[in-house]
């Protein structure tokens, strides 16, 4: 079609105009610019209209100022002028002629017209509304603070800045990159302006209520006003509530959006936080006690991804593996174990009792005795490596030994066994001999139908299939073989949280964040069932090994135990306290693991629905669980970058492994039960095999370049496939 811009036109959206110039019911101009031909409204409000245009086949967005009012031209030419200087991946380009007025037929006021590129996707506003307001995590929020941080340093290099920062005003791209939109307040900064600031002239105020500083709300915006809003911008993504929602301390004017960390609330973890460090630094109510400018936080944000990054100052835990220390020294590496490992054993000790009324302050006193008793082993072997560096006759391993001996009673460090060279032998579950170092593992497929980050994946019993669920909402299943899609699914109307099979295949579970999971027919696509019962996001689904039971875990803290014949509830389980992100059936189906949110991950009994056994042990909330071949072991995968093994007939952790960089969001075993593989987050997008015997990092793959949601092994061990937030599934060939 061909929409017609005079306001006044009786028919503007005559789909007869399609191929004409001039309106056949007005006689207004249909093409302007000799280019731009108008197709459809994309939506309206405050001073104009929205169009989608056609540009030789190229489609962008048409803004339509409709108000004559001398202030609202003004911001809207300000916005052409902005932007057509400013040439970035996260900013709207405008071309040079993009920037014109239209004058409709038999009217006397000017239509006022921008054409810029079209940001596909979803503002940050609509984005944390549709995942109920879930807060992001911290690597993801250093992310998106980066890309923003680099955004604002070219605006600001252009003597321009923004002056309405807010989640609405940003977009997150298919790609996972961000966007910074509405450039209609951007100011120039001039020493004029400056001038009129410092003198008390009042500018014109924007105000977006909780991100707008003080300053701009008085009419006195500078540059770091920008900053201040894109700090209670992470306060909102990070909390997942507004800033408003959270007081100011009315001595200091600071918000105390951390108030509730220790309690566990949605700020939990940002007590004591570089990141949060810095997100109070560009909230200051006084704008020169923020970033002097761009550079300063670029800056920052780099030494905290450091920080993230740095192995033994920021993930050190009992039980890692060795790591390349690089230029650090091995007695200052050692130096940096002990506050550390008091600060976990401690805070496990502590937090694992908290809560128990009248026995809290006992466990806490123990918890602390056993801290300071860690804290001299640490020590000591920080004086030995130094001993080691300065006159040899000593090395580390020598004296872990002997910290072991002194320090492995149960409670302090009980992850792995006294020498952490020997092999783990009881996990072993089919061989008692050791993987190799290296195995010969390419990439041979890498599948990309998908518009949208793929959230789960899972190869069927006969390993031809690949079924994929993504956040574009649709189910594929996929040939292996050729790496065609087979099939394409919808029928749901959110993302697509988790997919699996049957154990005989003929069947495809899928749950949505619409609340619902669907039962298909593999060999069809023919929907047998909807199942409904959650209040919310439904993010995990696991059938039985004998394929009668369908399990799913939701946003809603609950799992629900569902007939998979008849569709019907058997049972709804609670005691989770925080969303089940992860459910894994044990290979006899007598038992059903889930990894929450809450920071635990539970066995459950599948006959009555009673839980087992509560396994703790890490600090942050668990991704992924996946039980072992010989139903011996359970793993669960954690937000601090660690994988912790757990024996499920005690409850006792007897590993935990490190490697990756960034939270671990999916695990998954071989078949012959001897390796673990691991997938991680954004900052590190690397896939781990792990000897899971020795605790030894095999191998470390790398392909993908974000997230990896999710990882599947073949029954026959030779196939591993991995699902990612860049869009993509990689097929690898493990032999």
């Amino acid at each position: 079609m061909s929409y017609c811009l005079n306001p006044k036109c009786p028919n503007r959206a005559d789909p007869l105009n399609a191929q004409n110039r001039i309106c056949r019911h007005c006689g207004s101009l249909l093409i302007f610019q000799g280019r731009y031909r108008i197709g459809r409204l994309l939506g309206e409000g405050g001073f104009g209209q929205t169009f989608e245009v056609n540009d030789g086949g190229l489609l962008k967005v048409l803004k339509v100022l409709t108000d004559d009012n001398p202030k609202a031209i003004a911001l809207f030419q300000r916005e052409a002028q902005v932007l057509s200087h400013l040439n970035h991946p996260g900013i709207p380009r405008v071309e040079s002629d993009g920037y014109f007025t239209v004058l409709p037929r038999n009217s006397q006021q000017p239509l006022h017209c921008l054409v810029m590129q079209r940001i596909e996707g979803r503002n940050l506003e609509v984005w944390m509304a549709d995942r109920h307001h879930l807060p992001i995590p911290q690597h993801q929020a250093l992310n998106w603070f980066k890309q923003l941080a680099e955004i604002l340093n070219i605006v600001h290099q252009q003597q321009f800045f923004h002056r309405d920062i807010k989640p609405s005003n940003i977009m997150l791209q298919p790609n996972g990159q961000l966007a910074l939109i509405d450039f209609g307040s951007a100011r120039e900064v001039t020493g004029t302006y400056l001038a009129k600031v410092g003198g008390g002239h009042q500018i014109t105020g924007i105000v977006s209520p909780g991100y707008t500083p003080p300053e701009q709300a008085n009419g006195k915006a500078v540059p770091q006003s920008d900053f201040f809003a894109l700090g209670r911008t992470f306060v909102f993504l990070l909390t997942g509530k507004e800033p408003n929602a959270f007081p100011e301390d009315t001595r200091t004017g600071q918000l105390l959006w951390r108030s509730d960390g220790s309690r566990g609330g949605p700020t939990a973890g940002f007590t004591t936080n570089p990141l949060a460090d810095c997100i109070d630094y560009m909230m200051a109510p006084f704008p020169g006690n923020r970033p002097q400018n761009t550079q300063v936080i670029l800056k920052r944000l780099e030494e905290i991804e450091q920080e993230m990054q740095q192995p033994w100052g920021s993930s050190v835990m009992p039980g890692r593996s060795p790591q390349p220390m690089g230029p650090i020294q091995p007695y200052q590496a050692a130096a940096r174990i002990p506050t550390r490992l008091l600060r976990l054993n401690g805070a496990r000790n502590y937090s694992r009792h908290s809560g128990h009324s009248g026995r809290s302050r006992f466990h806490y006193k123990k918890a602390l005795k056993s801290s300071q008793k860690f804290l001299v082993g640490g020590f000591l072997l920080a004086l030995a490596a130094t001993a080691t560096h300065l006159f040899g006759g000593f090395t580390v391993p020598n004296v872990s030994a002997l910290l072991w001996l002194n320090y492995g009673s149960p409670g302090v460090m009980p992850e792995v066994p006294p020498n952490p060279n020997e092999p783990f032998s009881a996990i072993s579950t089919v061989s008692a001999q050791p993987l190799a170092a290296k195995q010969p593992i390419t990439l041979t497929k890498t599948l990309g139908g998908h518009l949208w980050g793929v959230n789960s994946i899972a190869l069927s019993p006969d390993s031809r299939l690949l079924v994929s669920g993504s956040v574009d909402k649709t189910v594929k299943l996929w040939d292996i073989e050729s790496g065609q899609v087979r099939q394409s699914l919808s029928g749901h109307s959110n993302e697509i949280w988790s997919v699996t099979f049957s154990p005989d295949g003929s069947k495809v579970a899928s749950s949505s964040g619409d609340g619902t999971i669907k039962v298909w027919e593999t060999s069809t696509g023919k929907l047998l069932h909807t199942l409904s019962d959650h209040a919310a996001w439904v993010m995990s689904v696991a059938f039985s090994p004998d394929g009668k039971q369908l399990a799913s875990g939701g946003f809603d803290n609950t799992i629900k135990l569902w007939n998979v014949e008849t569709g019907e509830l058997i049972r709804s389980i609670a005691g989770h306290s925080g969303w089940v992100f992860s459910l894994a059936y044990s290979p006899d189906g007598q038992l059903l693991a889930s990894g929450s949110f809450d920071r635990s991950i539970k066995i459950w009994h599948t006959q009555t629905g009673e839980v087992v056994r509560t396994l703790e042990g890490g600090l942050y909330r668990f991704r992924s669980v996946a039980f072992s071949p010989n139903g011996q072991w359970v793993a669960g995968a954690s937000g601090d970058s660690s994988i912790l093994i757990w024996q499920v007939s005690s409850g006792q952790l007897v590993r935990t492994l490190f490697g990756h960089s960034d939270a671990v969001h999916a695990i998954a075993f071989s078949p012959d039960g001897q390796m673990l593989v691991s997938g991680g987050g954004s900052l590190d997008s690397t896939l781990k095999l792990w000897n899971i015997g020795t605790g030894q990092l095999l191998q470390t793959l790398k392909g993908h370049s974000d997230t990896i949601n999710s990882v599947s092994i073949s029954a026959d061990g030779k196939i591993l496939t991995s699902g990612s937030q860049d869009n993509t599934i990689k097929v690898w060939q493990l032999q």
